[in-house]
């Protein structure tokens, strides 16, 4: 899923670089915020008591885990949901029929178990009995729910962003998100505990796609009885329900003491949105985890630091690049691509500017993900080819003005984005405009394929190279903000989507990744790590590299 914020505080550097894991710094824009309409059952006091659970007695003497956070992108509804700042607090209210282990290995969730047939073009799942929404704790979940989350995910009315590209292998969802049909044919209810999806092609992923958000459960009662303010507090089935939540302060999510895998053992999660000093903060014992400006990392890995003991490097499975785009000029044009990604010094850049805090990306998908090969290259760092290139393309002499535009209202460029756009005009004698636009424009306008060239970035939403290459690049994908197509790649990653054996899949993925990088439609530069303090009395907070439900996993223990 997108990456915007993260890649906005990397290339601008607006405000001090910070390396933090807690939840990737995204784009923000609220709508439907925290209030107290919820139109939902009677609550149960041992389950929904909202009130804070801190002690006040010191940060490791309670079950109140603190950390930063991010105000979401969008309204936390599952079908809406694209971009990890939401994604992080959505996985932990909702869930689906599988789920995603911290080692990114797909579990039951609402279905208990499943059959394959047909090929592997059916799926059938059988329901646990004893999954229920959070309000109430009476209402189980039945096939009837399972079919309905997902008839709504694909109604054109609700403009999903994402049902098309995780859910449209799915008999029939691409023609109900198309008005073409009045319902989901692929979706059928056998009875109360069982239902059967049928898919237009087999795939070795679909589990993984199953997830996503926008495959999570919802709870109908609430929705129809409430639909412009539900969101306001989500009636889930996850581990954890929202309690509290005031834009730009804080979000407070509290145990669900029902939860069919197991309670949590935390009593709740704050995530605090407010500015200021992680590290400051963390130091002062008002969070337990917390980040701090890449120029400190070697002073927080010294052994002579205390904080040297607490600190945690975790590779994300994500990459930043530029996008360049193919339709436009001087980018449609591949000599000119080619140009520009021979002269981008990510090696220098990443030890001068960012102080080796990242791993330089020689190509797409990033080297914690499944498929991943060192065979796969992007271009090297090559100043004299770069100008032959230019001199021998359509545009020689004739160089159009370059706009780089990144998300940011108001927002001057960092030293970073500064010094990527005085090495390409240094290199290559061009004319590049940094552009700064409001975040929703920006959005906007990237769906629209209107950049001609812009800052961008992609998170893993599962562990399967289709979630980078097939999402990003297939041509009928809609997640194509670049709007390339390569005949030759789309029978590549085509082939790929459908072939069972692992080993053919990924040999398929390495050959239209090099592909890609060789087109140049975008300019890989870093593949992110994470680099944390944790408090010692907190307990089971995994390592992982993408965003997946893991606070049922932390204790805290006093030390």
């Amino acid at each position: 899923m997108p990456m915007s914020n993260r890649m906005l505080t990397l290339m601008m550097g607006v405000v001090a670089f910070l390396i933090l894991a807690v939840g990737v710094v995204f784009v923000v824009a609220l709508a439907g915020g925290g209030g107290d309409d919820d139109n939902g059952s009677p609550a149960s006091p041992s389950n929904n008591d909202d009130s804070p659970r801190s002690t006040g007695k010191g940060i490791c003497s309670g079950k109140s885990l603190i950390v930063p956070g991010n105000d979401p992108n969008t309204v936390l509804d599952p079908i809406q949901v694209g971009d990890v700042s939401t994604s992080e607090y959505v996985v932990e209210i909702f869930g689906g029929l599988v789920t995603l282990d911290p080692e990114l290995n797909v579990q039951p969730d609402i279905a208990q178990s499943w059959e394959v047939t047909n090929g592997g073009k059916t799926y059938t799942f059988k329901l646990r009995d004893d999954v229920v929404f959070h309000t109430g704790n009476t209402r189980r979940v039945t096939a009837e729910d399972v079919k309905y989350s997902i008839e709504r995910a694909a109604d054109p009315v609700n403009a999903s962003p994402t049902v098309r590209a995780y859910l449209g292998n799915i008999v029939g969802v691409r023609d109900r998100f198309e008005n073409k049909a009045s319902n989901v044919s692929g979706v059928k209810v056998i009875d109360e505990r069982t239902i059967q999806i049928d898919l237009i092609e087999p795939s070795d992923f679909f589990l993984s796609e199953l997830t996503y958000p926008v495959a999570f459960v919802v709870d109908r009662e609430q929705i129809e009885s409430n639909p412009r303010n539900w969101t306001q507090k989500p009636n889930g089935t996850g581990p954890f329900r929202l309690a509290e939540f005031k834009p730009a302060e804080r979000i407070r999510i509290v145990k669900n003491d029902r939860y069919h895998l197991g309670a949590p053992k935390l009593d709740e999660v704050i995530f605090e949105l407010g500015g200021g000093s992680l590290l400051t903060r963390y130091e002062n014992d008002e969070i337990h985890i917390g980040g701090f400006p890449a120029s400190l990392l070697d002073s927080v890995k010294d052994g002579s630091n205390k904080l040297a003991k607490e600190y945690r490097a975790v590779p994300n499975m994500a990459v930043f690049y530029f996008t360049l785009n193919p339709q436009q000029p001087p980018f449609d044009d591949p000599k000119v691509r080619q140009a520009f990604a021979m002269t981008l010094d990510r090696e220098t850049i990443n030890s001068v500017l960012l102080y080796d805090a990242y791993r330089v990306a020689d190509g797409f998908l990033p080297p914690d993900m499944p498929g991943y090969t060192e065979s796969v290259h992007s271009y090297e760092y090559n100043v004299a080819r770069a100008k032959q290139l230019l001199s021998e393309s359509r545009y020689a002499g004739n160089m159009p003005r370059v706009v780089l535009t990144f998300s940011g209202s108001g927002a001057a460029p960092g030293d970073l984005l500064v010094a990527i756009q005085q090495g390409w005009q240094d290199a290559l004698g061009v004319n590049i405009e940094l552009q700064a636009i409001d975040t929703s424009a920006f959005l906007r306008e990237q769906r629209r394929g209107t950049f001609q060239m812009h800052s961008d970035g992609w998170s893993a939403d599962y562990p399967d190279p289709e979630d980078f290459l097939g999402k990003l690049f297939a041509s009928d994908s809609t997640l194509n903000y670049t709007r390339y197509k390569n005949d030759e790649v789309d029978k590549l990653l085509l082939a790929a989507r459908v072939e069972t054996d692992r080993t053919k899949r990924y040999q398929m993925y390495a050959e239209a990744e090099q592909l890609i990088m060789d087109d140049a439609v975008v300019i890989p530069t870093f593949w992110p790590v994470d680099h944390v303090v944790v408090k010692p009395c907190v307990h089971g907070y995994p390592d992982v590299s993408m965003t997946v439900p893991k606070y049922r996993f932390v204790e805290i223990k006093a030390e």
